[in-house]
C-alpha cells in the first residue's frame, strides 16, 4: 500500500534519528502534522515563532552533528525562518527547513502569500527545491537530507499544499541515506615539509577553533614537543578546559592580551580547525601551518606557506611523529605568567564582593559557569553578554558553549536553548542573555514551559543596548536610542507558568542560581546589572579611546544643552 508523501517523509526522518521537529503549523503544513501526530515516533514543538524554531533545530544540529529539522508554512510562515537558518549555514550545522508553497496552479499569479521561495533561500542553502509532482517526492526529498548531511548546510524542501497530502508512486528504489565517515589525511611529502618549518621555528604558537574537537590529545601533544602556548577562537574555547596549563586564553575583539601577544610574536603558527575571519589579528611573514577538513577554509584568512586538508585529529597524529621536542620554552612561559596574571585580573573584576550593592554581569557569569554541572551546556547571545561569557565563563572538560558566534544574530539565546535542551532534559541548559536579545524572542519562554523544557535563562537586565551603545562612544558618537524599557522578566516568567527570580544584589546571585539550576521548570533569573560596566578590549589603541572620549564629551554636551 502507498504512503502518503507526508507518511515517506517521516519514514525518511526517521532513518536518519530525527526526533523533534520545530514549527508553527497551519494552511499547507497541516496533513504533515497530522502525520505527526498519528505516526508517534516524533515531538512536533509547536513554537511561537518560526524564528525560534529555526534556531532551536540550528542548536541541536550544532551539538550533536546530526539532522535537525524546522517547518514554516506559505510565505510568511516561511520567511521567518531564515535568520535563524542563516545561522545553521554560518555554523556549517546540518539543517532541513520544510516549507508550505501554495497551489501548483496558481503559482505565478500573485497568489494569497505567494513567495518565491526558491530565490529567497538560494543563499542560505546547500540544497533548494520545490516538489512539483509526487512522482518526484522520494528522490527530492532524499537528495535534500542526503545533501544537508553531507555538506553540514541547510536544505529547503517546499511543497505545495495541493501536493502535500498526495500519495507517492510505489517505488522499488531503496533510497538510503549515507554518512561519509571515510578520513582524510594529506600526503606525507606535505606532512613532513610542514614539520619541518615548525621544527625550525622558536616561537611557535597553536591556534584552535571548532574543527580541533574530538582531537585535543592530539592538539595537546603538539604544544607539548613545540613549547607552544595554545590559543583559541570563541567556538574553540570549549575545545580545551580553562585549567589546561596550555591554553592561554582567548584571540580577537572578544580575546585577552596574551593571547594577542602569542599570535603577534610567533615565528610560526599551527592553525588547527580554525576559520578565524578577523585578518587583522592573524600574523603576517611567518611560517603557517593550518589544518583544516575543508579544503576552502585553508589560506582564505591569512597567507598560509603549509596547507594540511584533513581530518583534525589523524592529520596531528601523523604531524605530531614528525616533530620534534623542543628543549627551550622561554616563550611558553612568559605567555603563561601574562595569562596568570590576566586570571588574577579577571579575579578581582568577577569578584561576588567587588561591590557591596551592585551586580557586575561578569560577576553572575562566572559564578554560574562554577555552580553548573560538569556536562552544563551555555548558549550565549549577541552582545555584551558574549564578552562576559568569552572572558569568565571558565569551562570545565564536558562543559559546552554554542553561541551565533558566526552569523551574530541577537535573539538566538533562549530558542537556542530549548534546543539543546530538548536533546536531554536531564542536563542543565543555561542560556545567558542581554535583555535587548533576549526581548525579541522572549515569548517562546512559554514554548519551554508547554514541552517541559527546564532550561535557566539568565537576563542581564541594564536597560540598553549595551555592545551598541559601546560601539557608537567607541567610534566618537554620543549614544543615541540604545535605551530599553522592559518589563519585570521574572513576572513574566511566573505568568508563563515558569520560575521567575529577580535579583539587584550580589548577595542574592549563589541562592537564585542554586534555585534556578535544581529546578526542574524553567526559569528566568532577570538580573539588574550595573548599567555602567566597561568592557575592555584586549588591547586600546589610540582610535579607540580618542574616539571613546570624543563620544563622550558629545554626550555630556547634549545633556546640557537638551537641559
Amino acid at each position: 500500500m502507498s504512503k502518503t508523501i507526508c507518511e515517506d517523509l517521516l519514514d525518511l526522518l526517521s532513518g536518519v534519528c530525527v526526533t523533534d521537529i520545530f514549527g508553527v503549523t497551519g494552511d499547507a503544513l497541516n496533513p504533515f502534522v497530522d502525520a505527526i501526530r498519528r505516526d508517534g515516533r516524533f515531538r512536533w514543538i509547536t513554537v511561537r515563532h518560526e524564528e525560534a524554531g529555526a534556531f532551536a533545530a540550528a542548536a541541536q544540529a550544532k551539538m550533536t552533528g546530526k539532522l535537525a529539522v524546522c517547518c514554516g508554512t506559505v510565505g510568511p510562515g516561511a520567511l521567518h525562518l531564515l535568520n535563524g537558518l542563516y545561522d545553521a549555514k554560518r555554523d556549517r550545522a546540518p539543517v532541513l527547513a520544510i516549507t508550505g508553497q501554495v497551489p501548483e496552479n496558481e503559482y505565478g499569479t500573485s497568489y494569497f502569500q505567494e513567495v518565491d521561495l526558491e530565490t529567497v533561500f538560494s543563499d542560505a542553502c546547500v540544497f533548494n527545491q520545490t516538489v512539483r509532482s509526487p512522482d518526484q517526492f522520494q528522490r527530492l526529498a532524499q537528495q535534500a537530507v542526503q545533501t544537508a548531511i553531507d555538506k553540514r548546510g541547510v536544505a529547503h524542501l517546499s511543497i505545495p499544499v495541493d501536493i502535500i497530502g498526495q500519495k507517492v508512486p510505489n517505488d522499488d528504489i531503496k533510497r538510503k541515506i549515507f554518512e561519509d565517515h571515510s578520513v582524510r589525511v594529506p600526503s606525507a611529502d606535505a606532512i613532513d615539509k610542514a614539520a619541518d618549518a615548525l621544527n625550525a621555528a622558536t616561537q611557535v604558537t597553536v591556534m584552535i577553533g571548532d574543527g580541533a574537537r574530538g582531537a585535543e590529545d592530539e592538539v595537546l601533544a603538539a604544544a607539548e614537543k613545540l613549547k607552544a602556548p595554545v590559543v583559541n577562537t570563541l567556538k574553540g574555547s570549549d575545545v580545551l578546559p580553562f585549567d589546561n596549563p596550555y591554553r592561554v586564553g582567548g584571540i580577537g575583539h572578544l580575546g585577552t592580551p596574551q593571547g594577542l601577544e602569542a599570535l603577534d610574536n610567533c615565528d610560526s603558527l599551527l592553525i588547527v580547525g580554525a576559520d578565524f575571519p578577523y585578518r587583522a589579528f592573524l600574523p603576517k611573514g611567518i611560517d603557517i601551518v593550518q589544518i583544516d577538513v575543508n579544503a576552502s577554509h585553508i589560506g582564505r584568512r591569512c597567507a598560509v606557506t603549509h596547507p594540511l586538508p584533513g581530518d583534525s585529529k589523524a592529520t596531528l597524529a601523523a604531524l605530531n611523529e614528525k616533530l620534534e621536542s623542543k628543549s627551550h620554552e622561554v616563550f611558553l612561559s612568559k605567555i603563561q605568567k601574562k595569562s596568570n596574571d590576566w586570571t588574577k585580573k579577571l579575579d578581582r573584576w568577577s569578584d561576588l564582593k567587588r561591590s557591596p550593592d551592585i551586580i557586575h554581569p561578569q560577576s553572575l557569569i562566572r559564578r554560574a559557569g562554577e555552580m553548573a554541572s560538569n556536562d552544563a551546556i551555555f548558549i550565549a547571545d549577541v552582545g555584551t553578554v558574549t564578552v562576559w561569557a568569552a572572558r569568565h565563563l571558565r569551562l570545565r572538560s564536558g562543559q559546552r558553549l554554542f553561541g551565533s558566534f558566526n552569523h551574530g544574530s541577537m535573539g538566538v539565546g533562549l530558542p537556542g536553548a530549548m534546543g539543546l535542551q530538548s536533546i536531554d532534559r536531564k542536563r542543565q541548559v543555561v542560556a545567558l542573555c542581554g535583555d535587548g536579545a533576549f526581548g525579541m524572542l522572549m515569548t517562546d519562554f512559554i514554548t519551554a514551559v508547554k514541552y517541559d523544557l527546564p532550561l535557566t535563562a539568565i537576563v542581564l537586565n541594564n536597560e540598553k543596548f549595551g555592545f551598541v551603545e559601546l560601539e557608537m562612544q567607541a567610534t566618537g558618537y554620543p549614544r543615541y536610542a540604545t535605551d530599553l524599557t522592559n518589563p519585570n522578566f521574572a513576572k513574566f516568567a511566573e505568568n508563563c507558568g515558569g520560575i521567575g527570580i529577580r535579583i539587584d544584589n550580589p548577595n542574592q546571585i549563589e541562592d537564585a542560581l542554586h534555585t534556578a539550576l535544581a529546578s526542574r521548570k524553567p526559569v528566568i533569573i532577570d538580573a539588574v546589572v550595573n548599567p555602567n560596566e566597561l568592557i575592555l578590549p584586549p588591547k586600546i589603541d589610540a582610535k579607540h579611546a580618542v574616539g571613546y572620549a570624543v563620544g563622550k564629551m558629545k554626550e555630556l554636551w547634549l545633556e546640557r544643552t537638551s537641559g
